[in-house]
């Protein structure tokens, strides 16, 4: 009777399945379960109709984030046309992305435990659930992007006062949510980002959290997949060591100075979204005087230490923690490297102890021809010491927009009721990117991507030295779905990529037929 009208008794109206679900009635959902346990055909039908309601759940969470895409295309540029909502703030889309994974994983929880009480474990139960959630999960184009911010969030500020426990169980389903998602190579490119931010910045609340999180996705995905995030916290730790070092060979600098020494195949590109000619100036870019003579001690430091390497010093990504006097108050600031490089401008020119020494005065033209910042990046740093809530500089005439010809002075008058003030800079991207910003992120993955499907082929064939197309295509995917789903084109196209190349050629007899040249 029950095998008859298995589809009938999930759809009963206020007690249906569905309305068990919701409920979250563990112990009659148990007692369905047994009913249905016995006809596999009955068993089947349960487990389609939690499935499509896992992804009915799934839709309604992913049409939450509906708002994030119509303002991903915002730049903050030109009118909204009258009657469009206004773009969302930076918290905001964050916050939304957030809460994103967040219900996602309480959904998770709420299935997990309907596995663990009413279903005793069953492994088909619990392949219909995780099938649902990896369709629910993949569905999403940001998924990777979105996991890898939860996750840095978590890390920055999310697990204070936290127990170890409740800890390690928001990692744990992290970890899970990273495998379901089908493009892990996707998550490994915000996910480096977003390590090497929390690292170089001092922003991360627990070194072992970082340290755990990374283990657990070894296990996952193998060594070669967290070979470079073990690199980033190596470099870190010798760095350590290195400043250290260098303190007790020049102890009298009259200011503590760390730098951090990177392997540039561990780190991700850390520099802002700048043109390749401006990102050319950034490197030629020379401190003050006053720092100068120690950037090249450290520098002889270190090649004594590492002969045979070669330092390039980037900037972008630093910061300082200087004093600076406003009338009879003094304050501690933290600051970016760059803005420490603007203020020393003011200090130097406009120091003294006359009183009558003349206010200084210089343009947004001049203080780029004194720093030698790209005017680009100039721009969000002024923003920052004269338009936004910290005014250390005036600007004339006062406005968000800084032009060639705009005046800055030093803001005399700056009170605050805080002694520690941190003054971001200007964010040169959201932490959920815009479409052009992911789109160029896309670009990236996918020019690694070609690589990995190169690299692959190279080795299939070499094992094999001949090969049909069909087979080929089979090996290549079974081999790279562990990072990335590849598509036969894609297969394709690296294959026409070899042939050029002179790694492969065509077999005269059967063009579908591949061989090998060593």
């Amino acid at each position: 009777l029950i095998d008859k009208h298995a589809d009938s008794i999930l759809r009963i109206p206020e007690a249906g399945l569905v309305q068990l679900l919701d409920r979250r009635d563990a112990a009659a959902l148990k007692v369905l379960y047994g009913l249905y346990l016995p006809l596999p055909a009955a068993l089947s039908t349960l487990q389609s109709s939690i499935h499509g309601h896992v992804l009915e759940l799934g839709e309604r969470l992913a049409a939450s984030l509906a708002p994030l895409a119509a303002t991903a295309n915002a730049d903050g540029k030109g009118e909204k046309p009258a009657g469009q909502p206004q773009a969302l703030t930076l918290a905001a889309k964050t916050a939304m992305a957030l809460r994103w994974v967040q219900d996602l994983l309480e959904l998770y929880d709420v299935y997990d435990e309907f596995l663990h009480t009413s279903f005793n474990e069953n492994p088909s139960m619990r392949q219909t659930i995780h099938d649902a959630f990896i369709k629910v999960i993949n569905a999403n184009s940001r998924a990777a992007e979105l996991l890898s911010l939860f996750i840095d969030d978590n890390l920055k500020s999310g697990l204070r006062r936290k127990s170890e426990q409740e800890i390690d169980h928001v990692l744990e389903r992290t970890v899970l949510m990273f495998r379901f998602l089908q493009n892990k190579d996707a998550f490994e490119h915000y996910y480096k980002l977003h390590l090497a931010k929390r690292l170089l910045l001092g922003r991360t609340l627990s070194d072992d959290a970082e340290q755990s999180l990374v283990s657990k996705l070894k296990v996952e995905c193998g060594s070669q997949f967290t070979l470079k995030l073990e690199g980033m916290f190596k470099d870190m730790q010798l760095s350590a060591d290195l400043a250290r070092g260098f303190k007790d060979v020049d102890p009298l600098l009259g200011f503590d100075m760390s730098a951090s020494v990177l392997t540039p195949t561990y780190w991700p590109p850390l520099a802002p979204q700048v043109s390749e000619e401006v990102q050319k100036e950034m490197h030629s870019i020379e401190p003050p005087a006053p720092l100068r003579g120690v950037v090249e001690s450290f520098t002889k430091y270190y090649l004594q230490q590492r002969s045979g390497r070669r330092l390039t010093w980037q900037y972008s990504m630093g910061s300082a923690d200087i004093k600076l006097q406003f009338g009879n108050r003094t304050y501690e600031l933290n600051v970016s490297t760059y803005q420490m490089f603007i203020l020393m401008l003011f200090a130097d020119s406009g120091g003294g102890d006359d009183s009558d020494s003349s206010e200084v005065s210089l343009t947004t033209t001049e203080i780029q021809q004194h720093t030698g910042i790209p005017n680009e990046v100039l721009v969000r740093q002024l923003q920052s010491l004269a338009c936004a809530k910290y005014r250390i500089l005036t600007k004339a005439p006062m406005s968000r927009d800084v032009r060639p010809t705009d005046r800055f002075t030093f803001n005399t008058g700056f009170k605050s009721a805080q002694y520690r003030i941190r003054i971001p800079a200007v964010a040169a991207k959201s932490s959920v990117e815009t479409e052009k910003e992911k789109s160029a992120s896309m670009a990236t993955i996918g020019m690694e991507r070609q690589y990995l499907a190169e690299a692959a082929i190279v080795r299939i064939m070499k094992a094999r030295k001949q090969m049909l197309h069909e087979q080929l295509v089979t090996e290549v995917i079974n081999q790279l779905s562990a990072r990335f789903l590849p598509t036969p084109k894609m297969i394709k196209d690296a294959v026409g990529r070899l042939i050029d190349r002179d790694y492969l050629q065509r077999s005269p007899d059967d063009p579908r037929l591949y061989n090998y040249l060593a």
